[in-house]
């Protein structure tokens, strides 16, 4: 655990976050936390492709990772003003912005961490940004966003290949005190 403010202990208060690498099972934990506690679930790369019209892939193809950035952002922002019984799912690299990091620190925000040989073979399909990395690239930026993502976790869970059903009752446990 770590963190402070609202984030140094789960609260079934306010929204709750997930952050975490790509391919780590946010989405996943996500959605089944949601659904455990009645709750809305949001995924934030999801939000930010419905708002351009495009994937993901497409936004950093044709305007760039900044301008990705941004909508990042503005989706994290509304998503989090959303009211206090929504699960948002973040992008792995959602905590590179220091204004996210600010947002997410005074929410419960729970990283969720896997091996990352498990990650890096779960990434490799279309659809993922970044996914002709090569494995030195992708140790590098998780290497870079390690830091970020136990700044603003007051809860790092340890996936290792558990079913997310378990996850997400961890995660409620915490949340519940």
């Amino acid at each position: 655990m770590g963190g402070a403010g609202k984030a140094a202990r789960g609260s079934l208060e306010g929204p709750v976050a997930l952050v975490g690498y790509m391919g780590c099972g946010k989405s996943t934990v996500g959605r089944r936390l949601a659904r455990d506690l009645g709750w809305e679930f949001v995924d934030l790369d999801r939000e930010v492709s419905e708002h351009a019209g495009r994937p993901i892939p497409g936004i950093f193809e044709e305007f760039g990772e900044p301008h990705f950035r941004e909508l990042e952002h503005a989706a994290l922002r509304d998503a989090l003003a959303g009211g206090p019984y929504v699960v948002v799912s973040c992008g792995g690299g959602v905590v590179l912005d220091p204004r996210n990091r600010d947002l997410l620190r005074e929410v419960s925000t729970v990283f969720l961490c896997e091996d990352l040989g498990v990650l890096y073979r779960r990434t490799r399909g279309a659809g993922r940004p970044l996914r002709s990395a090569s494995r030195e690239e992708f140790e590098g930026r998780y290497v870079k966003r390690l830091p970020y993502y136990k700044e603003v976790a007051g809860l790092q869970l340890y996936a290792n290949g558990r079913p997310s059903k378990r996850l997400a009752r961890e995660v409620a446990r915490w949340l519940n005190g």
